[in-house]
């Protein structure tokens, strides 16, 4: 049996995202920033048309253009016709009209608007540049980053269609620019104003405790050490691997919640929370899984003693689909 309309936009938007996060893995590529706000916004628009289809019981009319013609008289009709392209195949709404509509309706949070309004820029003004300094691809890589993750929340959120293990913006160290050396970049003038809109559209973002972001901050501490207290975040026998490690104020800036913490957030965060049975059984599924939440022990050494659990703010979400989020 053929899938729904709308599932069939959802596997074509998975794979124009795909695409994109593909493109934008590959740090030799020279026009990989570009090539990734073109393909990340057809993701997006592909993703739209999915949700507007879906709440319109996939009525293809939703996503159709249809406008009037002029009669002999020179006077438009009331009836309005479907508007065809060159190949006489019917026209559907675009990027803006799409995105524009879930935004009047509520679907899409003001983060990802933001988002999406900063890659749109990105993209409309790359023909100013041959290839971007490293102050602007820092900037591209905070709101690419930030598209990639509210992509998959949205879709998770719309579809229950979880992307998060197929998705993910590999970061390679040698790309990684550090924010000290970027702002000693000189950039062009048609730069510089990209790059303070871009800023602009960040500073536009108002609640703080949103899962949706306009760009995310990416950062490595780099640090030569010995000490045997330093926590590896990644494990490789090949010598001459770049080695990273986390700190303890690392892994507290990291995991910063406490089970208290926890307990006021998700009071905030839903109607019908309650410290009981129920949520100590989710909440200790979820605490053993390192994305979000990490023991601390007396003795780190042995792991024995007095332990500790601190939570990654990332775990909220992870409890969505158990509670019932205030409006």
């Amino acid at each position: 049996m053929r899938p729904p309309l709308h599932q069939r936009f959802v596997d074509k938007a998975q794979a124009a995202i795909t695409a994109a996060v593909e493109i934008y893995n590959k740090p030799a590529f020279s026009y990989r920033d570009e090539t990734f706000s073109i393909l990340a916004l057809n993701a997006w628009e592909l993703l739209a048309k999915a949700k507007l289809l879906k709440d319109a019981d996939n009525n293809v009319r939703i996503i159709r253009v249809y406008e009037s013609r002029e009669t002999k008289s020179g006077k438009k009709t009331k009836k309005q016709y479907l508007r065809v392209n060159a190949a006489g195949n019917a026209m559907t709404i675009g990027f803006i009209r799409s995105i524009a509509r879930l935004v009047e309706s509520g679907s899409i949070p003001a983060e990802v608007a933001l988002n999406l309004r900063a890659l749109v820029d990105i993209r409309d003004n790359s023909v100013h540049y041959v290839t971007p300094s490293e102050k602007l691809a820092q900037l591209v890589q905070e709101v690419a980053a930030a598209s990639v993750t509210n992509f998959v929340l949205l879709a998770k959120r719309w579809f229950a269609r979880d992307f998060s293990r197929i998705l993910n913006l590999v970061l390679p160290l040698s790309f990684v620019v550090a924010p000290a050396d970027a702002a000693a970049v000189i950039v062009s003038a048609d730069e510089g104003r990209l790059i303070q809109h871009l800023r602009t559209l960040g500073r536009e973002a108002t609640d703080s405790d949103s899962d949706y972001s306009v760009a995310v901050r990416l950062q490595v501490k780099l640090e030569k050490s010995n000490l045997d207290s330093a926590s590896k975040i990644f494990y490789s026998k090949d010598p001459e691997a770049v080695k990273v490690h986390l700190t303890d104020e690392d892994q507290y800036k990291r995991y910063p919640w406490t089970y208290d913490d926890l307990c006021g957030r998700m009071a905030k965060r839903f109607v019908d929370f309650k410290s009981n049975n129920h949520f100590h059984g989710l909440r200790k599924k979820l605490a053993a899984d390192a994305r979000f939440a990490i023991v601390r022990y007396l003795d780190m050494g042995k792991k024995t003693g007095l332990r500790k659990v601190y939570f990654n703010p990332n775990i909220l979400p992870a409890f969505d689909e158990y509670y019932t989020k205030k409006v």
